[in-house]
């Protein structure tokens, strides 16, 4: 878990390879209960509400040009709970924690 600047935390899941499921760093899961399904990700906040989701994706390329991975920032409608579908399974998602 990481602190802010702002009192809040933050928190991430990654992934270790293109195709495998997240997993959490520094403690992420005793923030954040999460449940990955084929490519939706269902989470639930054990430790506040949730102001904000960084889902990075994967970079891709074409063999001649490489292109980066997508960014999605999200505010979730319900700050205790939410579903993540970003089309593809993802290199990491970062919960931010406030009030």
């Amino acid at each position: 878990m990481t602190l802010t600047a702002a009192g809040g935390a933050s928190v991430v899941y990654a992934a270790g390879g293109p195709g495998e499921k997240l997993s959490p760093l520094s403690g992420a899961e005793q923030a954040i209960a999460l449940q990955q399904v084929g490519e939706s990700i269902h989470w639930a906040s054990l430790a506040g509400n949730v102001t904000t989701t960084l889902t990075l994706t994967w970079p891709t390329g074409d063999g001649t040009h490489e292109l980066g991975g997508a960014l999605v920032l999200e505010r979730p409608a319900a700050s205790v709970s939410g579903q993540i579908d970003v089309g593809e399974m993802p290199m990491s998602v970062e919960f931010e924690l406030g009030s």
